[in-house]
């Protein structure tokens, strides 16, 4: 297990063989949905360990939707309507600008 470890440290997955190991587990729990299913129902006896798996597999195809969920506000201030605090929070980098850039049309 170490060595599985140390080799995931080292060998970053790309996006595409995360891909396609998601796409792995997700036609195996298409597989299971079904077996839940019956366990919800009472018809099948999963043990702490089969709902855990079956748990922890469900959620590398289907991340948590509240854990994953975040609002952003974004507030466009002319400089000149800001305070000096916030203008002084901007230069010492406590509060980071994400802005695009917008070339004047007379000056093309």
């Amino acid at each position: 297990m170490s060595k599985t470890l140390a080799l995931a440290k080292t060998h970053n997955l790309t996006p595409a063989q995360s891909a396609k190991i998601r796409g792995k587990i997700a036609s195996l729990m298409n597989e299971h949905i079904s077996h839940a299913n019956e366990v919800v129902l009472g018809l099948r006896d999963w043990g702490p360990t089969q709902a855990r798996v079956f748990s922890t597999l469900l959620n590398k195809v289907v991340p948590d939707l509240n854990a994953s969920y975040h609002q952003h506000e974004h507030s466009v201030k002319e400089v000149i309507d800001m305070s000096r605090d916030e203008l002084e929070r901007i230069a010492a980098g406590i509060d980071a600008i994400d802005a695009e850039v917008i070339p004047d049309e007379d000056k093309k």
